[in-house]
């Protein structure tokens, strides 16, 4: 398979191991996105139920921090156990984990004993158990698959996990409809199987060779020196900082904004987020069908910037019908940056290193994504979901347009593979 027809957008799935690893992903991504439709209605009923339905963006930003908390700490350290890892292995017992959570939160929440306090700490868990997932499977991607596929592998990958946010909430208001919070708690539980199933028949993924003797924090050291020395990996590790900071956590503050802007309710919040995922799809295809895309890193400073200008437009809006259409928008530009900062990163990183370079890009949307939230949403409960919203989409936009003059990394016609001179680099640093 070589040529166009190597490039094309679905060329990774003629790969039998990525085929079922993409495909157990994406069902039980469906499930993950009802959950995370499910968990923010539940956290604005419990605020509702409480009396206090103005808490409902604050506590939202509590979820957000017990989430942020082992992503931060955890993240770099569990790229290095990646890296040092069978990765299928380490999937399967992060899977297991996580059904097992989805079981507690779905038995909890049956019994009408669920809490804001129990909510957080079955957050915690889950994100501990992401921190360690997430590294593992990204990292896989170019075991899968050769490096002509690598942009169609990241590109279906992230329409498995962004992509099936279409089908995820639209799903996830129905089963609210019918058969309760609980209820969906219990369907995105059964999803997991489907993931497991595909690991089980998958084979193993052993770890690169790496430098023999090298300690769990020495190889955390190795990547993070490697990352900051790299001009180009710093500067996208710093527009992801800025992004995943003030603009993406507008997804999580949405049911916040149905509440107080729209006073709608589940049907409104199903609706944004199912129009939310049709971008995103549209964003990982044309991802998965750019090729050998030139102009990486200029395409990547404008989505970060377009990603800013739409947050602050879906803040002046008041109709549901203006929203879904800046929602449309913004599934495609945040599914855009997300995409390109990937694949930026597994073609210019080492092979050694690129489970613990992958865990810090995930810590970026796993831990400080969560951490915006808590921030955005603490302003919102004093002074406006909307007026928050607009500020944090401005600065966004201003870093954009900063990083547009001062990063000339990322000016460039295009970012070509640098792994061979990157290894130098690493051995270089090791060896001081």
């Amino acid at each position: 398979m070589t040529g166009a027809a190597g490039r094309g957008t679905l060329a990774a799935l003629r790969h039998r191991e990525f085929r079922l690893l993409w495909i157990g992903q994406l069902i039980s991504n469906v499930g993950w996105w009802m959950q995370f439709f499910g968990l923010g209605w539940l956290v604005v009923e419990l605020a509702v139920a409480q009396g206090t339905p103005e808490a409902a963006p604050l506590y939202i930003g509590l979820v957000g921090l017990s989430r942020a908390i082992p992503s931060l700490s955890l993240s770099l350290v569990a790229g290095a156990i990646a890296d040092r890892t069978e990765r299928r292995r380490l999937l399967l017992i992060t899977q297991s984990a996580a059904a097992a959570l989805t079981v507690a939160l779905a038995v909890l929440t049956t019994a009408g004993t669920i809490s804001i306090g129990a909510v957080m700490f079955i957050s915690f868990l889950t994100a501990t158990v992401g921190s360690f997932d997430s590294p593992a499977r990204q990292s896989m991607l170019p075991r899968l698959v050769p490096a002509r596929d690598i942009m169609s592998a990241i590109g279906i990958q992230s329409a498995a996990v962004q992509g099936t946010g279409v089908i995820g909430p639209a799903l996830g208001g129905l089963l609210i409809a019918s058969i309760g919070v609980g209820g969906l708690f219990w369907a995105n539980a059964v999803s997991y199987l489907a993931s497991i199933v595909a690991l089980l028949l998958i084979g193993p993924v052993h770890p690169e060779p790496d430098r023999v003797g090298r300690s769990v924090l020495q190889s955390v050291s190795d990547a993070i020196r490697h990352i900051w020395h790299d001009p180009v990996l710093r500067a996208v590790f710093a527009l992801g900082l800025v992004a995943s900071l003030l603009a993406r956590p507008y997804a999580n503050l949405l049911p916040a904004v149905v509440v107080g802007v729209l006073h709608g309710g589940a049907g409104e919040l199903s609706l944004l987020l199912t129009v939310t995922g049709v971008g995103a799809l549209a964003g990982s295809f044309a991802i998965a069908s750019s090729g050998r895309l030139a102009h990486r890193g200029q395409l990547f400073l404008a989505s970060v910037a377009a990603t800013g200008v739409l947050v602050v437009a879906l803040a002046g809006q008041s109709t549901i019908g203006g929203m879904a259409a800046i929602a449309l928008a913004l599934g495609f530009a945040v599914l855009a940056f997300m995409g390109l900062a990937a694949v930026i990163l597994q073609t210019t990183t080492p092979p050694p290193l690129l489970g613990r370079v992958m865990s810090a890009y995930a810590m970026l949307f796993m831990g400080i994504m969560p951490l915006g939230q808590l921030l955005l949403g603490s302003i919102a409960s004093v002074v406006g979901v909307s007026e928050v919203l607009a500020a944090a989409g401005l600065v966004t936009a201003a870093v954009a347009g900063i990083a547009l003059l001062k990063a000339p990394a990322l000016r460039g016609p295009a970012i070509e593979p640098r792994r061979a001179e990157a290894a130098e680099q690493v051995a270089l640093m090791a060896a001081e």
